[in-house]
């Protein structure tokens, strides 16, 4: 931890900033948009620190996690995945999928499409929901956020938590979402690197192994 402190202070007197370069505009827009589109609000937040060092260190810090799968990229068909039993990977996040109407390429950006880790992150935010067991609701989706934000420690998850407070204003909601987001902290600071998980070579593994080789066994 000291190191870590050290080796911040360092890039600061350098001039490192992890604020530098991020789209201010898009940011605002990401605020504006996201509570009544948050597909839209979050593809805003993705433009916003697209260029910036906060981003290029996240990248960084992922691509060295992930550097065995270097180069590869998700492929996902939905129709195929279905087809196998429902409590493995594939079987599990194709049902997700369907039973949601969701595209498995709606954060996919032309940085994604050229780029690998970018790739992977953006198809492996529903695949997080299957390792985590988070529903599509919005309870579910700040878990994943928290879960998330723990693994990639990024600005996409720093803005998604940060309606948690507008959130808790909400009584229906206030318990199960901190319970939500506190599970889905600690599945993220006990849980093994997420991105360097190939989940393209695991659809047909039981699900149940897949959380015990992703470190989340005790979870569940």
């Amino acid at each position: 931890m000291v190191s870590r402190i050290q080796s911040f202070s360092k890039r600061r007197q350098h001039g490192w900033s992890p604020l530098s370069g991020i789209d201010w505009s898009e940011l605002r827009a990401a605020y504006r948009t996201f509570l009544s589109n948050p597909a839209a609000g979050i593809l805003h937040i993705l433009a916003a620190g697209r260029r910036s060092q906060w981003q290029r260190w996240v990248e960084n810090r992922l691509s060295q996690q992930a550097d065995h799968l270097a180069y590869r990229t998700i492929s996902v068909d939905l129709n195929a995945l279905v087809q196998l039993p429902p409590d493995t990977l594939g079987g599990a996040y194709a049902r997700h999928m369907l039973r949601y109407g969701f595209d498995p390429e709606t954060f996919m950006t032309d940085e994604a499409n050229r780029e690998w880790l970018r790739q992977r992150t953006a198809i492996s935010h529903d695949i997080y929901h299957i390792y985590t067991g988070f529903d599509a609701s919005p309870i579910g989706e700040f878990g994943v956020a928290a879960y998330t934000l723990v693994q990639y420690r990024d600005l996409l998850n720093v803005f998604v938590l940060s309606f948690v407070p507008l959130s808790l204003t909400n009584p229906l909601w206030t318990v199960p979402l901190l319970r939500a987001v506190w599970r889905g902290f600690w599945m993220g600071v006990k849980g093994r690197a997420a991105i360097a998980y190939p989940p393209e070579l695991n659809w047909d593994k039981p699900l149940a192994i897949v959380r015990q080789e992703l470190g989340l066994g005790e979870f569940f």
